[in-house]
């Protein structure tokens, strides 16, 4: 616990203020994880979570049965501690307030003091504006000993009622989470995970990840990880989400060798701690898989179990590193490359530099073998994969584009761009600064319609379905409706409800990113943009365009620069 929330602990047991506002805009989890157990000793404590109670009946009640500690169940009727209407009103809860400390200062608790904690106060300022000020006053309308706590990511000035009403909170800035304090909270999780642990362990006699005879090298591999995270991240949760995903799989070896040992007769041999050369081995092979995990799984891409069993490394991997303690693997990996090229190295052998060769390989795979190592081409249907590279298409390139990319001519014929070469061997060296390519500004944002205009070029030229339908035009159409100029139907089946419910599922998934505010009409006029990480890079987008037999370098304005 840091120096801020020690603080409000010796503020809270000898004179504490009535109201208190908590400010941690990074943690406010680890910062209620640490702060309540410290204050439910002395105290008659309630913790309110405003996303649940969304309502001032729900509010009222959830307090007056934490403070009396009052859990309704199926069998009495799921009743409150109240019989009496309490929730009926503000003033009719301060009553059922004073009934409640008098309550339990006849059962022998004198000198009570009663503590209200709200996590996520702003959710009160949307759904019930009108309880933030009656909340930040409560012992002053109650005259009784109470304290109200508001543990918030925003700041006070942004929640506080206009016209001065609320009272002024004894504020208090939580700060950032060093890496000493992750380090420790991981180390925490460790030593909970292992009692828990520790039963089913001794019944089956089986080695787990969280052994206590492992904690060295948790703790060796819970540094190599935050320095890896705490660029990126300060919350120690997202943290121990990554570890929990990731620590498995990175014992795993160990853990293989003991029960090899076990299984060859060895029943006697107990587990050991990992010698430092091992820990050493471990983390240049699985090293490179820490920033592909944050990368997927802080922003939620996929959860941690499917993570795991994806990244899971196999024996010839980890024989590259010497990472194989058993027989059985050995007879697997002899099958597909020697043993003395694997495991005899020196400085003159190029062990290091294969071992790159692959990484490259992995990321630059083969035009045949694109298709199956991208997921998004068998996840998603065939007009979100037309969307997202229309998307990528209207990032990339300027606004200037369009009309010379997707641009027709009066045949009906599409356009293209051609370069003037006797302009181009003429031209003069340019002065001033260099122009940055677009692929290192990044996606740019682009309207609706212009995503939209994009996609109906696309289908037209490139999905066959659409040229089917261009064929029939003469004839009459089933759906009643006739179109004579040629791309006008495809202009009309990209403007169905569809296409806006895919781009919606688009932007769930972060494929999309919507740039403008969701709150305001929905229109032509809203902005998107491609979303960050690998599932938007050129390499997938271009994976998508082979499955869809579209000529993706012609249509970006800056090809050169990608390839």
């Amino acid at each position: 616990m840091n120096s801020s929330l020690n603080q409000v602990v010796s503020l809270l047991e000898f004179s504490p203020p009535p109201f208190i506002f908590l400010n941690d805009p990074i943690a406010p989890k680890f910062t209620l994880q640490n702060l309540l157990p410290a204050l439910k000793s002395n105290t008659r404590l309630v913790h309110v979570d405003s996303i649940s109670c969304f309502g001032p009946r729900l509010l009222y009640d959830t307090i007056l049965n934490g403070l009396a500690q009052h859990t309704p169940s199926w069998d009495d009727g799921c009743k409150n501690w109240s019989q009496d209407i309490a929730n009926d009103s503000f003033d009719s809860f301060l009553h059922a307030l004073k009934a409640l400390h008098t309550s339990l200062s006849e059962n022998g608790s004198k000198h009570l003091r009663l503590i209200v904690v709200i996590e996520k106060p702003e959710r009160l300022r949307e759904r019930m504006p009108d309880v933030i000020v009656p909340l930040t006053r409560l012992a002053e309308l109650t005259k009784l000993d109470i304290c109200v706590i508001f543990v918030s990511e925003a700041r006070w000035q942004d929640i506080r009622p206009p016209l001065g009403a609320a009272m002024d909170p004894y504020y208090v800035d939580i700060p950032v989470p060093t890496k000493e304090v992750i380090i420790q909270h991981l180390m925490t999780v460790f030593a909970s995970c292992s009692t828990t642990s520790s039963d089913v362990a001794t019944a089956s006699n089986t080695p787990h990840p969280y052994d206590p005879i492992l904690i060295q090298a948790y703790r060796y591999f819970v540094q190599v990880l935050v320095d890896v995270c705490f660029l990126y991240t300060n919350d120690p949760h997202e943290i121990q989400y990554i570890t929990a995903a990731r620590w498995p799989g990175f014992i795993k070896p160990v853990l293989d060798g003991y029960r090899m040992n076990v299984n060859e007769g060895e029943e006697d041999t107990e587990l050991e701690p990992p010698a430092t050369e091992v820990l050493l081995r471990l983390t240049r092979h699985f090293k490179p898989s820490l920033s592909l995990a944050l990368e997927q799984l802080y922003p939620r891409l996929t959860n941690a179990v499917d993570w795991a069993r994806v990244n899971e490394s196999t024996a010839v991997a980890l024989a590259k590193d010497g990472l194989v303690f058993g027989e059985a693997e050995m007879e697997d990996i002899e099958e597909e490359e020697p043993v003395d090229d694997i495991f005899q190295s020196s400085p003159t052998r190029p062990r290091a530099s294969k071992r790159i060769q692959d990484q490259k390989a992995a990321l630059n795979p083969p035009s045949s073998d694109m298709r199956e190592t991208l997921p998004l081409s068998t996840s998603l249907p065939r007009l979100s994969q037309f969307i997202l590279i229309a998307a990528y298409i209207a990032s990339m390139n300027p606004v200037k584009s369009d009309l010379r990319m997707f641009g027709r001519g009066p045949d009906g014929k599409k356009r293209r761009r051609r370069a003037n070469r006797r302009q181009m061997a003429n031209a003069k060296p340019r002065s001033g600064p260099a122009k940055i390519p677009q692929r290192f500004l990044g996606p740019s944002p682009f309207p609706l319609e212009r995503l939209i205009a994009i996609l109906g070029a696309l289908v037209e030229e490139n999905d066959p379905i659409a040229g089917e339908l261009n064929q029939l035009e003469d004839e009459v159409p089933a759906d009643g409706l006739d179109f004579r100029i040629p791309g006008e139907r495809t202009d009309y089946e990209v403007t169905r409800v569809g296409v806006y419910a895919s781009i919606a599922q688009l932007t769930s998934l972060r494929l999309l990113v919507r740039t403008t505010a969701t709150d305001k009409l929905d229109g032509l006029s809203a902005m998107f943009k491609c979303g960050s990480g690998a599932a938007s890079s050129y390499e997938t987008i271009l994976g998508l365009a082979k499955g869809l037999d579209i000529q993706l370098p012609d249509l970006l304005w800056d090809n050169a620069a990608m390839s």
